[in-house]
């Protein structure tokens, strides 16, 4: 898999002032150090009980800016501190790293040269606490240390005094240095074990410093790392600045500038070592596409000021350089179109001074930078190659571009002339006042032009970017060439190649874009001309073909516009109002017009000031749309606060002076990567080209450090330079792979491990990817498109899948591979209870077993769950929780085939035994039996009926007919657990019946037959008492026996015939009874 950015800076530094490394001191300085590593103008010097630095103060050191000259501080002003470490033992260093080059020194008195002396990438010095060593390396241009704290050591032992400074502030995220020369500080540290981040913070006392840790394993070693930040202070002798850069087919990386002196970098066997003169030459250097080595490196130019603008390569490196001279003496080939200097009157470019005017000059040189190829200049007797009136960005002065075209065809330039005198084929286009463009086609080897011509009108043009439609060409059949630039003029006609066309344009500074047809350089012609209408400010920067064709042409130019423009689409990724715009158009040859197709605007949201200048664009074979930029100081204004970043972006935050690259999807609704790259430095261009490749890398010239620091980022660790060795400026060349267009596969089994005869997912995280081939390792391919099919394997085993990805817009592969581990069939468990239903502890013994052999399940991951007591072996002994049913759920995963298994049981156990006798006894009611029902629960089988302990049967429910006071039990019999349980209760039955039955005659006659009154009752009676009278209220019969009988008789005799009269009065536990009636005697 790749990842995302592949970054790689190098900065050109001087071999002789900037030492690589920590150099050990083997004798040749006399002072107390054993190792010392100088950045920019800066030193450490490592002892053995401190570090000491020695930090040159930043007012002593040019900033670069316009519009001051160059000037240098008379007298260096320094300050010295040191870092010492309380209570350490010595510090023993050891270097780490060897860099493979040696150093020779040859200083002061014989007795102090030394030869062969190494350097080395890092120091260690191990045990300075007991358990914990320290690593001293560069970062950034500056210094940066870790502790190492081994296992089972004390990190709060470390303590830093800081010795020599005028004041210390700390503070739980930094630590402020005061010197008597400004702030210095030391960053938060960063403590960590493996990938995980340990909390870390500053405690000071006094003059110490600890860190303080928060909580870690302290069985596992820990780092501990502060960063020292330099960064404004740095320097050397001689200053460059950046302007330029381009790539070979081979990814090697070129980079281009101007030098201020003698020590640029140059490389034996390269065309020219030896600085010209004048204030700055150009120099030119080629890095290895890892940027490790400096292929080769030359100085461009006369005794006076040169400076290279634009570079490209052909098919074969060589590298085509396009710029500017005011040198008389610039070396030219023999075969040159023009060997003699033109120059013009003295001018003030940006802030450098031409004293004897301007030439454009173009050459060629070899691939291994030995041979200058060809050379010549371009020019007349006025001054050409600069923008003096229509520059607005800081750079745009230098602005203009070379191509070559593929396969043997010439080198096109286009560029600014203000006034006649510049070289043009016949029939061409004169100069046309004030400033013109001019396109220029030449041979590789630099002899006579084979076509060139201004372009302009009464007013002012200038040509900042040319594309072809045809990359291969030949000397006599081209291309359509697009021109993008700017231009102030209120003519309504456009001249070039000899011919005119009518257009229309603001008055103002405007944009312009420009066809010209060179398919037959013998019959040039203009094929359309455009510029912008509105009154605000506008140009375009950049030209790039999106689908190149001779007749029908699409491309996207950039520019910047201050009138509050909108996307032409609101679904659009941007930022609509802002400074800066995409915008797509299409050139229609037969009707010589261009068409508006889309516009992006991009930035800050606000039209008050830019935010960026143009350094790059590109639109890939896949449609991406590439721009690189930089803002803030020393533009002209504006600055990047406020630009949109994407969440991949390589850097989120700015200090307002940084470049920007953006990268956006075919449709321009998403923005793959939009990111902030630089340092806390002022990093910007000073002009020029710099490119993009067809693979979507930015190879980016930039002017960096300025001020004399190193903090622009480098990478990698063994980049050819880390370290600005300048006391202000180098130039850095940076390639970044955005890696938007490449196949990226990014695939995950899902599951990864699984059994036969289940199959698998694939989750696709791809991108750029719409075709595969996969290799399942079973014998079997597929090809499948848009998406992989699962494959079925008959036979377990480990498979090691291979597949290939293809975008097949870019034509872009991709390669991974994942790993299958097919298991036999998946075989399910079954668990096996072992428990006593009787047994009131209710212990349970489980095992899980294999359905195929009832083996104990092994390579399976158990949860059990047993209303919330868990588990995870296959054999398990618990309680269950509840006399009655228990559910318990078993979740099983088994390992080798990624598979889970839910297993639910209900256990039930003897629940806790419950009778009851249910009766209703009502003593008052009428009735002739009283039921008692058994209640009895699920503990039992069986139950007994006990009267007075003697069975009473086996039916439900019981009935007792006869009132009085029983003993009635209940024995369940629980025959699965073989135990009876006996609920008895004593009731008291008592049954009212009616209460009295009283004739109303009786006939006393002994027949036998109603002889003797009497009362009839099935109540049972507490008292009773009953009266007869006569008529004349005498007593002729009283009784208390409720039982009794009588026959008529009243003192001895029989009452005669007649109504007699009769009272009862009666008491029971129901109540009273009274009753009156009347009794007949009758004979």
């Amino acid at each position: 898999m790749r990842k995302l950015f592949a970054l790689l800076t190098i900065f050109s530094t001087l071999s002789l002032c900037a030492q690589q490394g920590f150099v050990r001191n083997d004798g040749q300085w006399q002072n107390p150090s054993k190792f010392v590593y100088r950045f920019g103008a800066n030193s450490l010097f490592v002892t053995s009980d401190s570090l000491i630095f020695s930090i040159l103060n930043p007012q002593d050191q040019h900033h670069h800016d316009a519009p001051e000259k160059h000037h240098y501080a008379d007298t260096l002003h320094y300050a010295h501190f040191s870092l010492k470490f309380k209570n350490s033992s010595a510090l023993n260093w050891r270097g780490r790293d060897a860099y493979s080059h040696e150093n020779h020194f040859y200083l002061g008195h014989r007795s102090n040269w030394r030869s062969n002396v190494p350097s080395f990438q890092s120091l260690i010095a191990e045990d300075v606490y007991p358990g914990i060593d320290i690593v001293i390396y560069s970062s950034a241009g500056g210094v940066k240390y870790d502790w190492i704290v081994k296992s089972g050591a004390d990190p709060s032992q470390i303590t830093t005094v800081y010795g020599g400074v005028e004041g210390l502030d700390v503070l739980p995220k930094k630590v402020r240095i005061q010197t008597a020369i400004g702030v210095l500080k030391e960053e938060l540290p960063y403590a960590f074990q493996g990938n995980n981040e340990v909390r870390a913070k500053y405690l000071r006392s006094k003059d110490e410093v600890k860190i303080n840790l928060g909580e870690y394993d302290r069985t596992q070693e820990l780092i501990i790392d502060p960063i020292y930040i330099f960064s404004t202070y740095s320097g050397s002798s001689s200053d460059n600045f950046g302007y330029t850069a381009t790539f070979d087919d081979n990814g090697n990386a070129f980079g281009g500038g101007i030098v201020f002196g003698t020590g640029y970098p140059t490389t034996l066997g390269s065309y020219d070592i030896t600085y010209g003169g004048g204030t700055f030459d150009g120099a030119i250097s080629k890095f290895s596409a890892d940027g490790t080595q400096l292929l080769w490196s030359a100085f461009l130019g006369g005794s006076e000021l040169d400076q290279p603008h634009s570079m490209d390569c052909d098919e074969n490196g060589n590298l085509y350089v396009f710029g500017l001279t005011g040198s008389s003496d610039f070396p030219t080939t023999a075969s040159a179109s023009d060997t003699t200097f033109g120059g013009g009157n003295s001018a003030d470019i940006e802030f450098f001074t031409f004293q004897n005017g301007t030439d454009m000059f173009v050459c060629s040189i070899s691939s291994n930078g030995a041979q200058l190829m060809g050379s010549t200049y371009l020019g007349g007797s006025n001054n050409e190659g600069f923008n003096d009136s229509l520059r607005f960005n800081y750079g745009d002065g230098f602005r203009g571009e070379i191509e070559v075209q593929r396969n043997g065809g010439p080198v096109y330039l286009v560029a600014t002339a203000d006034s006649s005198g510049y070289p043009i084929t016949p029939g061409a286009t004169d100069h046309q006042g004030g400033l013109d463009g001019v396109l220029t086609v030449l041979p590789r080897t630099m002899g006579p032009l084979i076509y060139s011509t201004y372009l302009g009108t009464a007013g002012h043009e200038s040509l900042y970017s040319l594309s072809l439609t045809s990359k291969e060409g030949s000397l006599s059949n081209s291309s359509q060439v697009f021109l993008a630039g700017a231009m102030k003029s209120s003519d309504t006609h456009f001249k070039a190649c000899g011919d005119s066309i009518s257009f229309t344009s603001s008055g103002n500074h405007s944009s312009l874009l420009a066809a010209i047809d060179l398919r037959d350089f013998s019959n040039p012609a203009i094929g359309a001309v455009q510029s912008s209408i509105d009154q605000s400010y506008n140009q375009h920067f950049f030209i790039e073909p999106n689908f190149p064709e001779d007749t029908a042409t699409v491309f996207t130019v950039v520019g910047q516009h201050k009138g509050g423009i909108q996307s032409s689409s609101p679904d659009f990724w941007g930022q609509p109002g802002s400074a800066q715009y995409l915008k797509e158009i299409k050139f229609d040859s037969t009707a010589r017009e261009f068409t508006d197709r889309r516009m992006l605007v991009f930035g800050d949201s606000s039209n008050a000031t830019i935010d960026l200048s143009p350094t790059a664009l590109l639109v890939d074979d896949c449609g991406n749309t590439y721009f690189s930029g930089w803002g803030g100081s020393p533009n002209t204004e504006g600055n990047t606060n406020g630009l949109t970043v994407t969440p991949n972006a390589v850097r989120t935050t700015t200090d307002g002076r940084d470049f920007y690259f953006l990268v956006l999807d075919p449709s321009w609704k998403e923005a793959r990567l939009a990111t902030y790259y630089g340092s806390s430095g002022r990093e910007h261009v000073d002009g020029g080209t710099s490119r993009f490749d067809k693979k979507g890398r930015i190879f980016q010239g930039v002017c960096a450090g300025c001020g004399g620091n190193s903090a622009y980022p480098t990478y990698p660790s063994n980049v050819y330079s880390s370290v600005n060795g300048s006391f202000n400026c180098n130039l850095a060349v940076t390639v970044i792979d955005m890696d938007i267009q490449n196949a990226r596969l990014q695939l995950a089994p899902e599951p990864p491990i699984f059994c036969i005869p289940e199959s698998f997912n694939i989750l696709d995280s791809s991108t750029n990817v719409q075709s595969y081939i996969i290799d399942w390792d079973d014998g079997a391919t597929s090809l499948d498109t848009g998406f992989i099919t699962p494959h079925i394997y008959s036979a377990p085993g480990i498979y090691n899948v291979q597949v290939i990805g293809q975008d097949t817009v870019c034509d872009t592969w991709d390669t991974t591979l994942f790993t299958l581990q097919v298991n036999p069939a998946f075989d399910p468990v079954w668990i096996d209870y072992n428990y006593d239903y009787c047994d009131p502890a209710r212990i349970v013994n489980a095992t899980a077993r294999l359905v195929s052999d009832s083996s104990i399940a092994s390579d399976y991951v158990f949860e059990w769950n047993n209303s919330g007591q868990l588990f995870t072996t296959a054999q398990v002994q618990f309680g269950a929780p509840i006399p009655a049913s228990n559910l318990i759920t078993v979740n099983v995963l088994d390992t080798n085939c990624n598979r889970s298994q839910v297993i639910a049981d209900t256990l039930n156990f003897r629940i806790p035994p419950f009778m009851q006798i249910n009766t209703t006894l009502d003593s008052c009611e009428t009735r002739e039996s009283a039921d008692f029902n058994a209640i009895i629960n699920a503990t039992y089988q069986s139950f007994e009926w006990l009267v007075d302990g003697q069975s009473a049967g086996f039916v439900n429910p019981l009935q007792i007919s006869q009132s009085g006071l029983y003993e009635i039990s209940i024995v369940g019999y629980d025959s699965l657990c073989n135990i009876s349980d006996t609920l008895v209760e004593n009731f008291d039955v008592y049954f009212a019946g009616e209460p009295f039955t009283v004739p109303n005659f009786i006939t006393p006659n002994n027949d036998g037959v109603n002889d003797a009154f009497m009362v009839n009752t099935s109540e049972n009676w507490d008292a009773f008492h009953l009266i007869v009278h006569n008529r004349w209220g005498v007593k002729v019969f009283e009784t208390n026996v409720v039982s009794f009988e009588w026959k008529g008789d009243y003192d001895s005799s029989i009452l005669s015939a007649g109504v007699y009269f009769y009272q009862i009065n009666a008491t029971n536990r129901c109540g009273d009874v009274n009753e009156e009636g009347a009794l007949h005697i009758i004979y």
